[in-house]
């Protein structure tokens, strides 16, 4: 079992356990990103009086152009959903409240193709029960509130004490520069912390080049498999176009 893999790795010198959010400690379905843009987007068109079809090309389209800008402008940082949001409201000519909707619909919908590491899960609060601190580390355009608010919707009562997201702290994992931010917040030096994650360069060598511990958690191959199908699948009717 991978999870005793992590639980083998936990040294007495581990005053914190840091975990990934997506694909390990909360598990995603088959679903691919494209797809639940478009079940948001469909769901919430109503609510705001706008053709669901211009609400869901809108969504794609800000959605690549904010991933563009952060390459070009802050290649260390992340883009952010609530900018994401407010853009497609004021392109639509609405407010903050169009905005709003449009993030706690995404949010409910992401939910519904989540579910607990129930092993893992386990595991965190076992240590937590131990004085061990827990936090969560994410690269993710979602802000800290919205994390907190998955976790309500999908873990319920979680161990999980603070949330870094990259999209708040404006650095990631993948640049290595969020493990040494958060490092500096928590106060916390590499052989304090042991990080868990599923992505082997973000989560693993990117950790270790921050001096943290760390441990690799994939998921199985089969889910990999599927979820590329399916990337495929969407890919093919995106450019047939939204119906």
């Amino acid at each position: 079992m991978p999870v005793r893999a992590v639980e083998k790795a936990i040294q007495p010198r581990h005053t914190t356990i840091s975990t990934d959010v997506f694909d390990t400690i909360l598990l995603r379905d088959h679903s691919v990103e494209r797809d639940r843009f478009t079940t948001a987007c469909k769901r919430v068109a109503p609510i705001l009086g706008v053709d669901p079809r211009t609400l869901v090309s809108l969504r794609r389209t800000v959605h690549a152009l904010a991933y563009r800008a952060v390459a070009m402008e802050r290649p260390t940082g992340d883009a952010s959903l609530a900018s994401i949001d407010r853009t497609i409201a004021t392109a639509i000519g609405l407010g903050s409240d169009a905005a709003d909707a449009l993030r706690r619909v995404e949010l409910e919908v992401d939910a519904e193709h989540l579910h607990p590491n129930r092993p893992f899960l386990a595991l965190l609060e076992g240590a937590a029960v131990r004085g061990i601190r827990i936090i969560a580390v994410s690269d993710t355009y979602y802000a800290e509130n919205d994390l907190h608010r998955l976790f309500d919707l999908v873990l319920g009562q979680h161990p999980i004490h603070t949330v870094y997201a990259s999209a708040d702290v404006g650095l990631t994992k993948h640049s290595g520069a969020l493990f040494h931010e958060v490092a500096s917040r928590e106060g916390l030096s590499g052989g304090d912390v042991l990080h868990v994650g599923d992505d082997p360069t973000a989560d693993v060598r990117r950790a270790r080049e921050a001096a943290w511990d760390a441990v690799h958690l994939p998921r199985d191959v089969r889910h990999r498999v599927v979820k590329l199908a399916g990337k495929a699948s969407s890919l093919s009717r995106s450019i047939r176009g939204p119906r």
